[in-house]
């Protein structure tokens, strides 16, 4: 079959959740992938010829807003409203001269051919925002789901990781929802447990900044070695320091390594990086970037839940937060990223 698989480009996380699928699809199917940006850059670096790619430019892009995430969502409604009929006005002519078997859109609302064919894999359904604008935009993004035949949540019907996010929907019908499980690029491995701390930064670039010259100053009294990752692409620094290794970036098999290496992690609450911990069932502290309401949402969640205990970077004492964080149980899921996999394609294309 001829696939179009459309992948969303703020940040990473869209694009790495989506490997283990393309990993499989790409063995049996002819698949196009459209994106733009580090995503689209991601991949290329990850499948190189086994797919083929198409540029086409996303919705104005406010991942990096430094002020409040849903402040810069409504200021900028209008360009965004703008450059998705920019993309959908592209990306349909694509699909149109393509005459795709199957389109699967990550998050990408222009994305999509007839219901029958089309997919989408999303784990908000709805945003958290206050009382009026939630509803406005849960109904806003019912419309834009009713060109799928199925929308396929990275999460569990029971058991949740996204809770309020992707469950108890007031419009979209749930008989149309599959929910396949985690999706997650990290495997678990067997590896020695000799890193102590694996500090991953991620994030705006000010609030990522001032997160790190806090890590930087408190790491040094934690026992034990602690190893950091700026996430900076394009920069290749190491330094050490007593207990503390340093690296400026780490591609995905570093980075997956010293998640595997690691004996306790600190990490920001990103979804993406919330499945990553629960396909290796590890303990972490969660600090979720400043202002950026999913992440805020997705701590506060899973601390209530008992699974991970979350720190304000504001007021970051790592001595403080790390013996709580270890009282947490961390999240079991109730199955993993090869069982979600089988879950889609199954539903996908009938396999």
């Amino acid at each position: 079959m001829k696939i179009l698989f459309g992948v969303f480009d703020w940040g990473i996380g869209h694009a790495t959740r989506d490997i283990p699928l393309l990993d499989k699809l790409k063995d049996e199917h002819e698949v196009h992938v459209l994106s733009t940006g580090n995503a689209l850059v991601l991949l290329k670096k990850r499948f190189k010829d086994h797919l083929q790619y198409i540029d086409v430019p996303s919705l104005h892009n406010i991942y990096n807003a430094e002020g409040h995430f849903v402040v810069a969502f409504a200021f900028n409604s209008l360009k965004i409203l703008y450059s998705l009929k920019r993309a959908e006005h592209i990306s349909q002519a694509i699909i149109k001269k393509g005459n795709y078997d199957i389109v699967i859109s990550d998050c990408r609302y222009d994305v999509y051919d007839k219901v029958e064919n089309s997919f989408l894999i999303n784990h908000q359904l709805r945003f958290n925002t206050p009382f009026s604008l939630e509803r406005l935009y849960e109904f806003y993004l019912y419309h834009k789901m009713k060109r799928y035949k199925k929308v396929l949540v990275p999460d569990y019907e029971t058991g949740s990781i996204t809770d309020f996010l992707s469950h108890r929907l007031r419009y979209f019908p749930e008989s149309r929802i599959l929910y396949a499980g985690i999706l997650s690029h990290v495997k678990k491995r067997d590896l020695p447990q000799d890193i102590d701390y694996f500090i991953s930064l991620s994030g705006p670039v000010c609030p990522r900044k001032e997160l790190l010259r806090k890590i930087f100053d408190q790491a040094k009294a934690l026992n034990g070695k602690v190893v950091i990752a700026g996430g900076l692409p394009g920069t290749s620094e190491i330094a050490s320091n007593s207990n503390i290794e340093y690296h400026a970036f780490l591609d995905q098999a570093r980075q997956e390594e010293m998640m595997n290496r690691a004996k306790f992690i600190i990490i920001r609450s990103g979804f993406s990086t919330i499945m990553e911990l629960a396909e290796l069932e590890k303990p972490a502290l969660l600090i979720p970037s400043p202002n950026q309401t999913e992440q805020e949402f997705l701590a506060d969640y899973l601390e209530q839940k008992g699974f991970f205990h979350h720190a304000n970077q504001d007021t970051l004492d790592l001595a403080r937060e790390i013996p709580i964080a270890r009282s947490y149980k961390g999240f079991s899921p109730p199955w993993k990223t090869d069982t979600s996999v089988k879950k889609i394609l199954e539903e996908v294309t009938g396999r």
